[in-house]
């Protein structure tokens, strides 16, 4: 059978033969802003949390909307008689047992998530919605902990025939935060939190209400409507939206359908199936092993590598659309600390493998914890948005550009009272305002200058971040041809950005921009000329000055940067030109990363094609010096280096064409599934939560730069494959353009571009 027949979505169905004891057997389901992890547990009780990406309470935290019970009287379980289906191609969960069936899954086209249930016997059917946040909450992981700002108690309303629940944001502390980063006009500091109300209704068809449960009598059929909404009004206007959402929804089977239809065209949109790769087994440290409770189930596939690209990116299609970055550190996917335990951020075991303590999340204990912080880190970040490129979600990716956008006055207000500098100034970690929590800026400021941040890793990174957002706008543009884009958003922000490197540092060397101190990422500390920053500003130069003319109306002052850049730091290494990670530091390292590759990935610098032998020389070198060429450890506590989690090695290794090494590196990363959780791409945890986003994202960021790359009209196909592998694939490439192939035993089976025309600019291998 060749590799056409066998590339079929639901041969990657996620299937369970049994109900589950907790959250860890949570599927996932979504539409891009609302998600749910919906799992049956041993007493027959269908149970969901509502995750939106806008469920931002006043304390900047993104929290659930609640969870929601579905209970059938009899049961809806019948002894050994259970299968429980994620349908892929579908976006759909569906479970039988003894002639009995359900359905649920979110609307394509509205943020309704939708219970269908069929029996052939007739059934009571009881829903309940459920809230932890009961009361006033002072959360332990407050990013504003010192002004003892609270959240509120969520509110349960009993309306006619309905449940109306919902969150109200109380007194935020932007204001604390814009005063203690001296920011003194609070114009120019975005308010996304203040008159938030996010929540939703519960209805069930042809049921009535009773105290806090909706009730439907004997019948062998019902459909269970949760509409869900979060937006800054006024609490009438929103109650009447969400009302709305309900009266003008579609019935079970039109959106069933239409959700269906919609999924179809998503995974026709794009795709990558592989075969011919290796089963690899994860290794275990036994403090992990020890925890497990509820391991993962999941039916044989022919290729773990297909499973491991097909389930992140559904999952990462789940939560992409929203009006709020996807989170690096469980996406909306993150469930209940396990054994009581708050997700510490050193301690990465028993919190997020062990089962939960009790039946139901508490104010103390609950899903609304993230490991780290509530912010987003650029680095962790981009991982996710990278793939969107090849896949062709632009709209996706554009919402990531609306988030930062926001930030462009604050930037130039910072700039210039940070550093007395123009342009824009930029930082790895924000809040939904684009500040930093205290906790990371640091509440103690005497003796500090202005902008330093306490937090001397994330906290302290600044410009990298910028530059890779720039050179993403850049990608961009080249994938759709938007010149509108370009002149609005990609070339301002870049001449910001780079005005702000030219008046920051006045210090010059023969000619040169003198960078520093700054951080190399967070390994090397206060440096001069860091590898990640030099080549970000190499790399953006270039995407400028390569477009045409008459698009850039300052190239005068472009090309007077580019002179003013410096080169990227080199050394020798057994005798062999290497890039160093800047140009001077601290022999001493802080962090696990690899900044010396930056020139390689995300800049594209050197490669395979441009610069090999240097390149390769410079991957030995980092590899050799960080001891990064190993998977992770389940179990392991982060700070151990390896290839997984958000690490960038696979990604080098691809674009140096090492072929082999990256398909190993692919497989053992695709093994690192919690092993206390039952769905296969509950990844982790690596360096982050589970689901490790930044590893998901990182399978799909490798396999496709393992089967197509491109530099600027060059197209080249298959440029990192291991030879025992078959692979067909639909990605997208630069100006506008589609390529098509399937490859097996060792031969070219077919090739395509859309437009035909760009076949001239394939290059094989």
């Amino acid at each position: 059978m060749g590799m056409k027949e066998k590339s079929r979505v639901s041969q990657y169905d996620v299937v369970y033969h049994s109900p589950g004891k907790s959250d860890r057997s949570a599927m996932p389901l979504g539409n891009g802003e609302l998600a749910v992890s919906v799992w049956m547990d041993e007493k027959g009780v269908l149970r969901f949390y509502l995750a939106r990406t806008d469920a931002v309470t006043e304390l900047d935290r993104t929290v659930k909307l609640g969870m929601v019970e579905v209970r059938t009287a009899p049961g809806f379980l019948s002894d050994g008689d259970f299968i429980q289906r994620l349908e892929l191609e579908h976006g759909i969960v569906h479970m039988k047992s003894c002639g009995k069936e359900l359905w649920i899954w979110v609307d394509d086209a509205s943020d309704i998530v939708y219970v269908s249930g069929r029996m052939k016997q007739e059934m009571k059917v009881k829903v309940r919605y459920y809230t932890w946040r009961t009361e006033k909450n002072l959360p332990w992981n407050s990013p504003v902990r010192s002004t003892g700002l609270t959240e509120a108690a969520d509110m349960v309303d009993e309306l006619e025939d309905r449940i109306c629940f919902h969150h109200i944001n109380g007194e935020n502390g932007i204001e604390h935060l814009a005063r203690l980063q001296c920011v003194d006009d609070l114009s120019c500091v975005p308010d996304l939190l203040t008159g938030r109300i996010f929540g939703g209704i519960m209805y069930l068809e042809g049921g009535r209400r009773v105290g806090y449960e909706l009730v439907k009598g004997e019948c062998t059929d019902f459909c269970l409507k949760v509409a869900t909404h979060s937006a800054q009004l006024e609490e009438r206007e929103w109650l009447g939206r969400v009302d709305g959402m309900l009266k003008g929804s579609r019935t079970a089977d039109e959106s069933r359908e239409a959700t269906a239809v919609s999924w179809e065209a998503f995974w026709k949109k794009s795709y990558i199936f592989v075969e011919g790769d290796k089963e690899r087994k994860p290794v275990y440290n036994e403090r992990i092993l020890d925890c497990v409770s509820e391991p993962m189930e999941c039916t044989g596939t022919a290729s773990p590598v297909t499973r491991g690209y097909l389930l992140t990116k559904y999952m990462l299609a789940c939560c992409k659309d929203g009006n709020f970055p996807v989170f690096y550190n469980g996406m909306l996917f993150n469930l209940c600390p396990g054994n009581r335990e708050h997700l510490g951020v050193m301690e990465f075991v028993s919190g997020f493998t062990r089962i939960p303590c009790g039946e139901y999340p508490t104010l103390s204990i609950n899903p609304d914890e993230r490991s780290w912080s509530n912010e987003h880190l650029w680095q962790n970040l981009r991982l996710p948005y990278y793939t969107m490129l090849a896949t062709g979600d632009f709209d996706s990716l554009k919402r990531l550009f609306v988030y930062f956008r926001r930030f462009w006055e604050l930037n130039r207000i910072r700039a210039e009272r940070f550093y007395h500098a123009g342009g824009q100034h930029n930082t790895e970690m924000t809040l939904s305002c684009g500040l930093q929590s205290e906790d990371i800026y640091g509440l103690e400021r005497e003796g500090k200058p202005d902008g330093w941040s306490d937090n001397r890793w994330g906290g302290a990174i600044d410009i990298s971040p910028g530059l890779e957002l720039t050179h993403l706008l850049f990608a961009y543009y080249l994938y759709t041809m938007d010149e509108e884009f370009l002149r609005t958003q990609a070339l301002p922000y870049a001449r910001e950005l780079l005005r702000y490197i030219e008046t920051r540092f006045e210090d010059r060397e023969k000619g040169k921009i003198v960078i520093g101190p700054l951080q190399s990422v967070e390994t090397y500390f206060d440096t001069v000329n860091p590898t990640p920053v030099i080549a970000g500003m190499r790399a953006v130069l270039r995407d400028i000055l390569e477009l045409p003319e008459q698009l850039v109306d300052d190239r005068d002052f472009f090309e007077r940067i580019y002179e003013m850049t410096p080169e990227i730091p080199t050394g020798v290494w057994n005798g062999e030109k290497v890039v160093k990670p800047a140009e001077e530091y601290e022999d001493v390292r802080r962090n696990v990363e690899a900044p010396e590759l930056y020139a390689i990935y995300p800049f594209g610098l050197m490669g395979k094609y441009e610069d090999g032998k240097k390149a390769y020389h410079t991957f030995l070198h980092a590899l050799e010096t960080g001891g990064q060429m190993k998977p992770h450890i389940l179990g392991e506590n982060p700070g151990a280096p390896c290839y997984s989690g958000w690490q960038y090695i696979g990604n080098a290794a691809a674009l140096l064409g090492l072929g082999d090494t990256a398909g190993t590196i692919l497989e053992n990363n695709c093994a690192l599934q919690n092993p206390g959780s039952r769905f296969p791409a509950m990844w982790g945890p690596v360096y982050d939560a589970v689901p490790d986003t930044d590893h998901g994202a990182n399978i799909m960021n490798l396999l496709q730069l393992m089967v197509l790359q491109c530099r600027k009209e060059k197209i080249y196909v298959l440029p990192a494959l291991p030879d025992s592998w078959d692979v067909s694939f639909r990605l997208y490439a630069p100006y506008q353009t589609i390529v098509e192939a399937v490859y097996e035993e060792g031969r070219l089976i077919s090739l395509r571009t859309i437009p035909e025309s760009r076949m001239s600019d394939v290059i094989m291998g």
